[in-house]
This record gives structure tokens, sequence and C-alpha cells, in this order.
């Protein structure tokens, strides 16, 4: 990752002196970019039908900061699991929970299609727990599925075609939200 990160600061570095840009405008640029790259965004991986959610690295060295995307297409009740790279920077995880809002039209609705979180609230071992599959088509009764209404209902339903962006949160002592943008079949 080292090698790559110093390569792609390189090669922009090396374009702005093409530019008409002065050296030390290309180091300092180069410099920016690669500290751009080493910048960890997140403690978490998300996955959605077995893709992870990742992060454009062109985009993320010239801007600072890309969106999380899943590439390929996901079912219209996908499985998702989330994994903690170092579960010490949470400390006590209080609740997991996940919000997905459908595209309407240039951005995203401000109402969640589905809000999904653990059934008892109160207690939280019943969380979503990392590494672990779950079916968004059959969460089961230990968790709670509220639609666009705040009314439960059984399962997640995306419709095909048609763009979402997934809002994961986890409260903890050092809380943590991620965004991921995918699309159905």
């Amino acid at each position: 990752m080292i090698q790559r990160v110093i390569a792609i600061a390189a090669a922009l570095a090396g374009l702005t002196v093409i530019g008409g840009c002065s050296a030390t405008g290309a180091g300092s640029s180069g410099f920016g970019v690669a500290k751009n790259l080493m910048r960890k965004d997140t403690n978490l991986r998300v996955y959605l039908d077995g893709e992870q959610a990742k992060q454009s690295t062109l985009a993320k060295g010239l801007k600072g900061y890309s969106p999380f995307t899943i590439k390929e297409e996901a079912t219209t009740s996908p499985v998702f699991k989330y994994e903690i790279i170092d579960p010490k920077k949470f400390g006590f995880i209080k609740s997991v929970m996940m919000a997905v809002h459908q595209k309407f039209e240039a951005d995203f609705s401000d109402l969640a299609d589905y809000k999904i979180f653990p059934r008892d609230t109160s207690d939280s071992e019943q969380n979503m727990k990392p590494g672990v599959d779950y079916d968004l088509g059959n969460l089961g009764p230990d968790f709670k599925i509220l639609d666009k209404k705040d009314k439960e209902v059984e399962k997640v339903e995306f419709v095909p075609g048609v763009e979402y962006l997934l809002v994961f949160t986890i409260s903890a002592d050092k809380s943590e939200t991620i965004q991921i943008y995918f699309k159905t079949k």
C-alpha cells in the first residue's frame, strides 16, 4: 500500500511540474496526496452480498475523501456484514443500527426507507455482531425493521435498479458512522 501511495504522489507531482507549477508546489501537492491516502477514514469494513464497500484511491488522494461504494449491484434483499478493524478503538459498544435511504431526485431522501436496530435496545448484547452475515430479507425476531412511515415490517425489500445510501452507525465510547452507496439489480 505504501508503495502505491508513493507512486500516486510522485505521478501527481510530476503532472504538476509538467503543467507549469514550481517544483516546491509539486512537492507539497505530492505530500498532500500521500497524506490523504495514508489517512484511515474508518475502523469498519462493510459488505453487501459479499462485496466490500471501498473508496476510490484516486479521488481520496486528490480530494482528501472519497465515498464508500459497492461496485457490484446488490440483490433486493441483500446479505449484510460488517467487521471491526481494531475493536479497542470503539470501547464499549452501546448500539449498532442502520438506515437505508433511496435516491430521490438529485440526492437521497431525508426519510429512511428502512431503519434496522435490535428489538431490545436496552441490551447491548442484542446488537448485530461483527463478522456475522445478516440476511436483510430474513433478520428474524431479534431485530426491528421500520419502514418510511415508521411501521414495522418483516423484511427489507429494495426496489430493483435503484440507488441507495446505507448509513451504518456504531454508538460507542468512540462512535462511528459510515455511508455506503450502492445500486440494486
